[in-house]
């Protein structure tokens, strides 16, 4: 065994050299009445799309987005809460040979949904209103932007509104007459089908393109009917995972789960489907294990997968309860799926920051910060390798030069060590970053936009812990001089200004707490000391580290 901090975990099958629209057509001829995607609400309506319905109507859309002006390679931007309509959309916007670009409303004002489509150039946009029109308002604060920006080709809501009667909806287009005949462009393997976006340091969006072959290969598909709320606009959550690879999933709103008010409700969804498998957060499995001696039903799932937060001894008492088997697993936006921790039967202990052992096909190494390779139980940062994995930020040269290392090693920005026993400890980020349930947050974002309430001086966004979801954010303040403002006003301008509830996740960018300080701390060069200023807050919420 080498005593270098590397690992390799082989391959057991063959990659596939097909595009996701080859599989889905394979999929419907092979299985036209299956149920692919079944969304649920905790009160009881249960809506469906067979493969068959989902290829015709997909392919439907793709028709109408082509003649429109759509070409191979455009970018259309996708925004809205998890639907059936949002899959049937980026399945059309794919089989048209354009691009999905996830922009999901994070502020109110939709500039930064505007940002992001802006620097893709899209040349359309599918957008949900929402149920109950709760996204019109900033619908129409984009709507000005595009008008008075950019050339958009086609702009089609997911759902009628009767606020934006101007323009078509995917109901209408569905009903549509076939006007004359067209061509579908030829795709290949290597086409680009999709742009992600995460948080960059600065706040400014990253943007990360996957393949049909990223699509295809992904090694973070479960098998049987399974139970997943990520927002399909997350890597986590992401259609392309499961549905297009002919595995049904079942979802309810992503916002349910988050709020744990109704986490038996949901558990009773995953029942009454006979679901064998979930993707479940750690806050949820909270939840649930702290349901678990009122929970008498024999019904257990097969497997229960979780990550994206640390997972820590009080997740593991689902097994044997609420399922089988519990298996951990460490992923990124960039890279999918890295590693997974060997599958829990019972309830275990779980070393803080174990992720286990690279998965099939990905190679991981630990650097220090002159690029050598460390030893093992040497702290470092991970790298990534894989045939799936990292290529480029999109639009972001000089970004990927930063990441990438020679080989087309992806450096994680993660802190790690190899142990013993061949496990990846992760021990933290290089750079600051508030994690609250599986959404990651850059406090910078969320600075810059206090910043512009009047008589705001100085802030810095912190994260202060949070028993369910890991993290909560906290927006520590100071006020220009002779100035009262509340804690209360600043939540309020915050209301304002960021989507809570309504975000694709339930929770999005809206801080929870608010600490005014008559002056920060500050370090001997000058700078203003976060940690202390963390460390204050927590004293003053009078909250447990």
């Amino acid at each position: 065994m080498s005593e270098f901090s590397y690992l390799c975990t082989a391959r057991g099958i063959p990659y596939k050299y097909k595009t996701v629209i080859q599989v889905v057509s394979e999929m419907a001829t092979s299985f036209p009445n299956k149920e692919i995607l079944i969304y649920r609400s905790i009160d009881g309506v249960r809506e469906t799309l067979t493969c068959h319905q989902l290829q015709t109507q997909a392919t439907k859309l793709a028709g109408y987005l082509i003649r429109k002006g759509i070409k191979k390679g455009d970018k259309i931007a996708l925004s809205g809460p998890n639907s059936l309509e949002w899959v049937i959309a980026e399945l059309a916007i794919i089989m048209a040979g354009a691009i999905v670009v996830h922009v999901p409303f994070s502020n109110t004002d939709a500039r930064d949904v505007y940002e992001i489509a802006s620097i893709a150039e899209c040349k359309g946009f599918l957008i949900d209103p929402g149920k109950q029109d709760e996204y019109v308002d900033m619908i129409l604060k984009l709507q000005t932007y595009l008008v008075e920006n950019m050339n958009v080709s086609a702009l089609v809501f997911l759902r009628k509104s009767g606020h934006l009667t101007s323009y078509d909806d995917l109901p209408e287009v569905l009903h549509l007459e076939e006007e004359t005949e067209v061509s579908f462009p030829t795709l290949y393997p290597e086409d680009e089908i999709v742009l992600f976006t995460t948080s960059g340091s600065t706040g400014k969006p990253k943007m990360i393109p996957k393949t049909h072959f990223h699509a295809t290969n992904n090694n973070m598909i479960s098998s049987g009917k399974t139970y997943n709320d990520r927002p399909f606009a997350w890597a986590g959550g992401s259609s392309i995972v499961t549905v297009y690879q002919g595995e049904p999933r079942v979802f309810c709103d992503s916002a349910i789960a988050s709020e744990g008010r109704n986490t038996l409700k949901i558990w009773e969804v995953i029942k009454e489907e006979q679901c064998t498998s979930a993707i479940l957060s750690p806050y949820f499995l909270s939840d649930l294990a702290d349901n678990e001696e009122n929970y008498i039903d024999p019904f257990m799932l097969d497997v229960l997968n979780t990550g994206g937060q640390p997972v820590e001894n009080f997740h593991t008492k689902v097994v044997g309860k609420f399922t089988k088997t519990l298996r951990v697993a460490y992923s990124s936006t960039e890279v999918f799926c890295i590693s997974m921790l060997p599958i829990y039967t019972t309830a275990g202990k779980i070393e803080v920051g174990d992720v286990g052992k690279p998965i099939p096909g990905m190679e991981v190494k630990i650097i220090d910060g002159d690029g050598n390779i460390l030893r093992k139980n040497e702290n470092g940062e991970l790298c990534i390798r894989s045939m799936c994995g990292f290529e480029k930020y999109y639009k972001n040269t000089s970004l990927t030069e930063e990441v990438i290392l020679p080989g087309k090693w992806f450096r994680s920005g993660d802190i790690a060590h190899i142990n013993e026993r061949s496990h990846i400890i992760l021990k933290g980020r290089i750079k600051d970053c508030i994690s609250r349930g599986t959404r990651k947050i850059i406090p910078s974002s969320i600075e810059q936009i206090i910043l512009r309430k009047n008589g705001i001086r100085n802030v810095i966004v912190v994260g202060v812990p949070d028993k369910r979801l890991y993290e909560e954010i906290c927006v520590c303040y100071v006020t220009d001089p002779g100035l009262e403002i509340s804690p209360t006003d600043v939540k309020q301008f915050c209301l304002g200004e960021f989507v809570g509830h309504d975000a694709i996740d339930g929770l999005g960018e809206m801080p929870k707490y608010f600490v005014r300080f008559h002056s920060l701390p500050m370090l001997s060069n000058g700078k203003i000391n976060k940690q202390q200023v963390r460390i204050d807050a927590i004293q003053q919420l009078e909250l447990v580290d």
